[in-house]
């Protein structure tokens, strides 16, 4: 069987998945800085796994409701098959039982007197008036046992037959929380890829916005930048470590940046976040590494000192200065070198 309590728990999982769901889809109204929809983006994306997750669990839970159906189904098949030839054992003899009680009573009065007359002597005669005498009783006992029979068979389909129904309307209400969870993860990634385009805008605007702010500034990086004629032309940026040279382990996939939002924020080494110098997030890579980070032609060097991004499929997150560096606005797909 399968317990009321686990099926109350997923009801109550899925309404706070929807919930939630519904919570972050609705979560971006005004005009929110990159870093804020990126925010909201992790949050939508941690209550689609957990959708997921749970609509895992259900479906497990569905296909072990569907094989117990399925025995039930067979179990009420031979249920059915057995009470017909109950049903049919009992018809046969009572139709046995009312031919011989017709025979009994169509020998008249005479018939223990014919009976005891043909008889060679008095004990045979004494054995087969006995038996005709007994012959209703015995009868009447057997249609009854096949009776009862029949009455056992007929309740154990009605049972096999409640318990099929029973599982039958559980098996409804889960598929029902299916189809829920299915809807409000179609939902939720219909308001992601929305909020992803959200987001590209609004880091083109910061990264526009760097741009003025580096222009303006004295000695800022808008020479370096505006040097830039050739897309072949390599922007070395700090430069790695004096002795660092290419591993051959080279990473590819999409890159995207991260800067007004989070500048002068902690980093996850514990550094000052300058969205001016030349680093990068990486889930993974050791604090510190240098990459090597090319982008339509262009590369830049960055060294990894914090983690994210933690968005969609990206791999990498620059800093405003090496995304610009190599003329990423947005999000593209780029490849970075590990130098050691």
């Amino acid at each position: 069987m399968f317990p009321l309590k686990r099926t109350l728990f997923i009801t109550v999982i899925t309404v706070l998945a929807a919930a939630s769901l519904l919570a972050s889809a609705t979560a971006y109204a005004g005009d929110q800085t990159a870093a804020d929809i990126a925010s909201g983006i992790a949050d939508q994306q941690v209550n689609i796994e957990q959708a997921r997750s749970d609509l895992a669990v259900l479906q497990l839970e569905i296909a072990a409701r569907e094989q117990y159906l399925d025995h039930r189904r067979d179990e009420l098949a031979d249920a059915r098959m057995q009470l017909r030839d109950s049903e049919d054992r009992y018809n046969a003899t009572l139709t046995l039982y009312e031919q011989r009680i017709a025979a009994i009573y169509k020998l008249g009065s005479n018939e223990f007197l014919e009976v005891a007359l043909s008889s060679d002597s008095f004990a045979d005669a004494g054995t087969r008036i006995s038996y005709l005498a007994n012959i209703s009783e015995n009868d009447i006992k057997l249609v009854k046992r096949v009776k009862y029979e029949e009455e056992q068979v007929r309740m154990l389909h009605d049972r096999v037959d409640e318990l099929k129904q029973a599982q039958a309307v559980g098996l409804e209400t889960l598929k029902q929380q299916q189809r829920d969870l299915e809807d409000q993860i179609q939902t939720g990634q219909q308001s992601i890829d929305r909020h992803l385009e959200e987001l590209a805008q609004a880091e083109a605007r910061e990264m526009e916005a760097v741009a003025a702010r580096s222009s303006s500034a004295s000695g800022g990086y808008a020479s370096l930048y505006d040097s830039l004629t050739s897309p072949s032309v390599l922007i070395a940026g700090d430069g790695p470590p004096a002795g660092l040279e290419p591993s051959g382990v080279v990473f590819s996939g999409v890159s995207s940046w991260y800067g007004p939002g989070f500048h002068g924020n902690n980093t996850a080494n514990g550094e000052v976040y300058d969205m001016f110098a030349y680093t990068a997030a990486h889930k993974t890579l050791p604090f510190n590494t240098w990459l090597k980070v090319t982008y339509n032609g262009r590369s830049v060097f960055v060294r990894i000192n914090d983690r994210g991004p933690y968005i969609g499929n990206r791999f990498l997150d620059l800093s405003a200065a090496g995304a610009r560096a190599i003329g990423l606005t947005g999000v593209g797909y780029v490849t970075a070198e590990v130098y050691r």
